[in-house]
């Protein structure tokens, strides 16, 4: 097995199971050595048979006992890496696991749209034991019908790592039982009724026992444990999680190659949220070893040390998702009270570094988030470090898991590297509204309303720290990203307004760039009571979820006349700028300022799904940028900017001229990257002296 490392966990006990693997491969080694030596070619005789025959000779006295200790480690050790893997753990490869993945599939995707009670209340009892990698959950669900039909059966799964060892349904029985999946149903005796609420109990536990041949779990581990609760609790009803991606090895297993999400606009798709998590409370308490701290979503409401067990309670009244992480480690905290809201970020103790930083982003991003889109719902707001094992920060309701890897050891002393610490903090906390107040439908176009206004709310965080100068530096890396991307593209590329939830390029990189765009032609203050206006009807309702046209239909709402079209552009087509500055001139003039004059081409495309691009009418207003110094670095000063203006731009090749006060040493078009442009590269351009 790959073994892993962290500063936090260092490699866990996934060494366990390679050392075992290492020193089995050893042994053998060292048989084959012992092999050679005894049958290596001794004077003149050359036949392998003679030399063979003189094995057992030679094989007495020192070689012979390196063989016996070698063979009995190459037994012993197999017998046990045999049991770890086989007995205690079930063995799994790739191709063991592509196969249950489709059979899964197979067996059970019909149930997708079976209508399920959604889940209105949760209360755990889970109890950690980090070293053990063991998590036993006693736990209960309020289910709710809220469709407007009866619901005879509830369709209950687990993962594929945990068990469910007991489930209690008062009147009811079991109809169809998937041991290999993890899946069952279960028959109500009387069905539920629209609006009625029911209680189930269950109790599951996540143990893993020994190690494994590949893929020991990473999730409950000695310090940093990190877990969502679909990795310790039952999930009611067939969801497409975990399912086979890709599509060589769809075909292989007769699938469908692609497994697409449903279309912009059924109205079917509505009953769901992206997340397919339903608007819970939750009431969670979280055992753990006495020398770790445990964080769950809610307020601590206790908080008890007994012997070598810490227990501590977390209640949420407010709505929250069913979708939220547990942790555990030996952290380190650090809290400021910022508006009446306790920031927290809980680290390990050898990663103090950037917990100034993130709490700082976290003050800035409440104060623009709550000033323009609405208050926060939770007295706390948390950003929890877990091991480099995986890099990537998520928002759950009210805290931010992120790992060490991409925020807590990152060395921002280079004046010039982007901050991605605070983008990344600003970008986490704006999914308490997009995502955790306002949740889209699960159908194309989902994501546009949590990643990409996450996205375009980091960059407002963003500008209003560091300056509208400084957004270049952001806004090229995101459409040089979004330009590499397109053409790893597998099946189509869409446009925003349908992104599918596989295609991140789209809704993280080109949404920036939209919604920058869109800002700056709209104005911040429209785009953003647009969002409101959105987010003020559908805060924290359930089905019907809203699509993303509803988006779009908002941010028209704001938008004047003369930005309807660029509206189409960005959200319904994909479009493609050409923009490019030449021939910089600039002249003194006898009353001591200066002409100046630049050559600009331009020219936009619409695009297909598959890359083809098709010319058409340019004529819109495009940003001229005269400068002192190059625009993008960090240390760029505000001073230098010699001219701003936003001049018309239609197609084809154009000398402007202007005159200033100050002699540029560059010059530019759309010179902060706004537009998706296929080259940015060539929108500035140093004048020769």
């Amino acid at each position: 097995p790959s073994v892993p490392l962290s500063d936090m966990n260092g490699s866990g006990r996934v060494w366990e199971g390679a050392l075992a693997f290492r020193l089995y491969w050893g042994a053998v080694a060292v048989l084959l050595m012992v092999f050679a030596f005894a049958t290596w070619r001794r004077g003149t005789e050359t036949r392998l048979k003679p030399r063979l025959a003189r094995l057992p000779g030679r094989l007495k006295g020192p070689a012979g006992v390196v063989a016996g200790v070698a063979l009995a480690a190459f037994v012993g050790l197999g017998g046990f890496i045999f049991h770890n893997t086989n007995q205690l753990e079930e063995y799994r490869n790739r191709t063991s696991s592509n196969d249950w993945r489709a059979d899964y599939e197979k067996t059970l995707l019909a149930y997708e749209t079976v209508a399920q009670p959604a889940v209105a209340a949760v209360k755990f009892d889970i109890a950690l034991f980090p070293h053990d990698r063991r998590a036993v959950t006693n736990g209960t669900y309020t289910l709710v019908n809220r469709t407007a039909a009866p619901i005879a059966d509830l369709h209950i799964r687990s993962d594929r790592d945990v068990r469910l060892t007991r489930i209690t349904v008062p009147g009811s029985k079991i109809a169809r039982d998937w041991p290999r999946f993890n899946y069952r149903i279960i028959h109500l005796d009387t069905p539920m009724q629209p609006g009625e609420t029911r209680t189930i109990g269950f109790t599951t536990e996540r143990w893993q026992r020994g190690f494994r041949n590949s893929g020991d779990d990473q999730r409950i581990v000695d310090n940093g444990t990190f877990l969502n609760n679909s990795e310790f609790a039952p999930v009611i009803g067939m969801t497409r999680d975990g399912l086979l991606t890709d599509r060589a090895v769809r075909r292989k297993h007769g699938l469908p190659a692609d497994l697409r999400m449903p279309k912009l606009g059924d109205r079917s798709a509505q009953a769901h949220n992206y997340a397919h998590a339903d608007w819970t409370t939750s009431d969670i308490t979280v055992t753990t070893d006495a020398d770790q701290t445990p964080i769950a979503p809610g307020a601590k409401v206790s908080d008890v040390v007994v012997g070598q067990r810490r227990t501590v309670r977390f209640v949420d009244t407010a709505p929250i998702l069913n979708f939220f992480s547990v942790q555990s480690a030996r952290y380190a905290e650090k809290h400021v009270r910022h508006v009446g809201i306790d920031l927290g970020v809980y680290y390990d103790r050898q990663h103090p570094a950037n917990v100034d930083r993130m709490l700082r982003a976290m003050g800035l991003a409440l104060d623009y988030y709550q000033a323009n889109f609405g208050p926060y719902q939770f007295p706390y707001a948390r950003i929890i470090e877990f091991p480099d094992y995986a890099q990537f920060a998520q928002a759950f309701a009210g805290t931010m898991p992120y790992s060490e890897g991409i925020g807590f050891i990152a060395d921002f002393r280079d004046p010039e590297k982007i901050d991605y610490a605070t983008y990344v903090t600003a970008h986490e906390v704006a999914h308490q509204w997009w995502g955790h107040q306002l949740a889209g439908a699960d159908m194309q176009g989902a994501t546009s309303m949590s990643e990409t206004l996450a996205q375009y709310s980091a960059l407002m965080v963003m500008e209003h720290l560091y300056g509208r100068d400084a957004m270049r530096r952001f806004l090229k890396f995101e459409l040089d990203s979004y330009l590499r991307s397109r053409g790893s593209e597998r099946i189509e590329e869409l446009p925003l307004v349908k992104v599918e939830a596989s295609q991140g390029y789209i809704h993280y990189r080109k949404g920036s760039l939209v919604m920058y765009l869109l800002k700056e032609r709209m104005g911040e203050a429209a785009v953003n009571r647009a969002l409101r206006t959105l987010l003020d009807r559908y805060r924290f309702k359930s089905a019907p979820y809203p699509m993303s046209t509803e988006l779009v239909a908002a941010l028209r709402a704001e938008a004047a006349p003369d930005v309807q079209p660029l509206i189409t552009d960005l959200f319904e087509r994909i479009t493609i700028w050409d923009l490019k500055a030449t021939d910089p001139v600039v002249a003194k003039r006898p009353d001591g300022r200066f002409d100046v004059a630049l050559t600009v081409t331009a020219r936009k495309l619409y695009a297909d799904g598959t890359g083809k691009e098709t010319e058409t009418p340019l004529a819109e207003p495009i940003d001229i940028g005269l400068f002192t110094a190059e625009p993008g670095r960090k240390a760029f000063d505000p001073k230098a900017v010699v001219l701003f203006k936003r001049v018309p731009i239609v197609t084809g090749k154009h000398v402007l001229r202007f005159v200033t006060d100050r002699a540029p040493t560059w010059v530019g078009v759309d010179p902060y990257n706004t537009h998706i442009d296929r080259n940015s590269d060539d929108n500035l351009v140093a004048v020769s002296k």
